[in-house]
């Protein structure tokens, strides 16, 4: 590390370091730093023409040729604040540039440097501090000085205030007097005086915690709002120092939270109204301005009441990616990305060891996790299992249930009544026995069919199967009917001439029909029928049936699935396929 450039953007919107490094390889490069967050770029030729600043807008994208195409993350002017060290140029401080700081895939950083003429681009990347592996040096301070928490008294009520990262803050307000103060040159400036909204903070100021393996510290809250179709919508903030003074921030809203993080511009690709990131597609939710009602503790910018950005939120449950667009004094511009990750309220609680327990959530959360899918893919896979299980018994039944022809004759209604005719005024009824039927299997069902060549008119037989030497008798009843008619809607046809009726698995042995034919009048309706039996049926009915029951649990929990998803897209100004709603297009 051979130089340190201290920077600021216009406004003191916020602080960024710089480090002139000299390489083993004869390389020169720029190490910045700016919200815990580094960045390694070298300088690079581009053979096409640079555009202009004025001519950028943040959000879009630029060719620079042979170097790709990049993402505007932000258009703004700088100031030099300080210098020490050896630096490549003379340095006048306050003296002012443009840039514009350029985001790519793959963490791929840039920067188009206005302050000469043609204009200067750096290229690299974000890497991880770890990864620099720097050491401690004789000749001048680590490129990331620890500073320890400081107490300065408030210019304004005297009252000790603790600032937790005061190599960061730029602003603070005091909690006795909520008096906002300046704290970007090293010492507390009283700005005005603060008329706070009541805010419901569950994390105290100066509490710390671990989430994820990281230890964090509280040291600021913002409460926040919008405002859609005349109904204020506010939510909470806390802002999140980590060890190595990097920050994040977790989300409060309706009891709901998340943790979230920036994420590069260049990561971002748009899919139509989507949002893709990472191989995954996430749908637009809600739009709207977002504006600053209260401000507690300290933040790396110059925060204000009032201060207003234009967030688009787009959701792939349990992750939300959010757009600020953000002008800033000056005429500069910045667009900034977060990815929200949701979290369970009792997960906040253990990480910063809460008394009592989180209040209950709210409503439906824009990237809550549904917590009906999982019930529902777990059923899907029982149904899965279980229908496999019913085809093999299905193939099993089908394999070992041949079915076998065992009895078939044809009865002569018209023979029997000519040989015996039934007394005057008696119910027609004649029974027919059937010759001896062996049955060797008892585990196989059985089927008997009737059929009669029967027109506008039916029928019966009433009949058993019995065993010879038991007596035992499995009785039954099947009726042959048919009926032809028109009206106005046209023909009309209704029954049928050939009926089967089905019979449970009997005892092995011998065994003979005993049939007695019935109908309406003293002439039967047809002169003969026919009764057949066969054994080994396989019953598809049955399972049709197991199936649908097998289905019922899944179905309802995908509609107990589809139904929270529905809820949660009730409250979104778009509809599940991205459109706004009531749009037709």
């Amino acid at each position: 590390i051979r130089d340190l450039v201290r920077f600021r953007g216009l406004g003191d919107v916020y602080k960024r370091q710089e480090w002139y490094l000299a390489l083993s390889d004869g390389r020169w490069g720029w190490l910045a730093e700016a919200q815990g967050r580094f960045y390694l770029t070298f300088a690079h030729a581009v053979n096409v023409p640079i555009p202009t600043p004025e001519s950028l807008r943040a959000g879009s994208t630029v060719n620079l040729g042979d170097q790709g195409l990049w993402s505007v993350a932000e258009v703004s002017e700088g100031a030099f604040a300080s210098a020490e060290g050896e630096i490549p140029w003379m340095v006048d401080l306050g003296a002012s540039y443009r840039f514009a700081d350029l985001s790519g895939p793959n963490g791929a950083f840039a920067t188009l440097d206005y302050s000469e003429d043609p204009p200067l681009f750096f290229t690299g990347r974000e890497i991880p501090f770890e990864d620099l592996k720097l050491k401690a040096s004789t000749s001048g301070p680590p490129p990331v000085p620890k500073v320890r928490a400081q107490n300065l008294p408030c210019p304004q009520c005297g009252a000790p205030l603790p600032l937790r990262a005061p190599d960061e803050t730029q602003h603070v307000v005091c909690a006795a007097c909520n008096s906002l103060l300046d704290a970007s040159e090293g010492r507390l400036a009283f700005l005005k005086s603060l008329q706070q909204p009541n805010a419901r903070m569950f994390i105290p100021l100066g509490a710390q915690g671990q989430l994820g393996g990281v230890p964090l510290t509280c040291i600021g809250y913002l409460l926040r709002s919008c405002t859609i179709e005349g109904e204020r919508y506010p939510w909470g903030e806390y802002l999140m120092m980590d060890n190595r003074h990097g920050f994040r921030w977790l989300v409060e809203s309706d009891g709901h939270w998340s943790v979230a993080e920036a994420v590069p511009l260049g990561e971002i690709r748009r899919v139509g109204r989507n949002i893709a990131y990472k191989g995954k597609a996430y749908k637009p939710f809600q739009h709207s301005d977002a504006v600053v009602d209260g401000v507690y503790g300290e933040f790396y910018w110059k925060v204000e009441q009032g201060e207003r950005v234009r967030v688009a939120e787009f959701v792939n449950a349990p992750v939300s990616l959010a757009e600020e667009v953000q002008r800033q004094p000056g005429g500069g511009e910045e667009v900034n990305w977060s990815k929200s990750t949701y979290l369970e309220g009792t997960e906040v609680w253990k990480a910063f060891q809460l008394k009592g327990t989180p209040p209950p959530a709210d409503g439906i959360a824009p990237h809550q996790p549904n917590p009906h899918w999982k019930t529902a893919r777990q059923l899907g896979l029982w149904m899965v299992a279980a229908f496999a299980l019913l085809v093999v018994v299905l193939g099993y039944e089908v394999v070992t249930h041949r079915e076998k022809l065992l009895f078939q004759q044809e009865f002569n209604l018209a023979e029997r009544i000519a040989a015996a005719p039934p007394a005057t005024g008696a119910p027609p009824e004649i029974l027919f026995v059937s010759k001896p039927i062996r049955i060797e299997d008892g585990t196989k069902n059985f089927a008997l069919t009737l059929s009669a060549p029967v027109n506008n008119n039916w029928i019966g037989v009433e009949g058993a199967l019995v065993n010879e030497a038991t007596g035992a008798s499995e009785v039954f009843q099947v009726t042959s009917s048919y009926y032809t008619g028109s009206d106005e809607d046209g023909p009309w046809t209704e029954g049928n001439r050939k009926e089967t009726v089905y019979l449970s698995s009997v005892p092995p042995g011998d065994y003979v029909m005993r049939l007695a034919a019935v109908w309406d009048g003293p002439v039967p309706p047809a002169p003969t029928f026919n009764v057949e039996l066969r054994m080994g049926i396989v019953r598809w009915t049955y399972g049709f049936l197991a199936a649908l029951v097998l289905a019922v649990f899944p179905v309802l929990g995908w509609l107990r699935a589809l139904s929270f998803e529905g809820r949660r897209w009730q409250e979104s100004m778009y509809t599940t396929t991205g459109l706004p709603s009531g749009d037709d297009d």
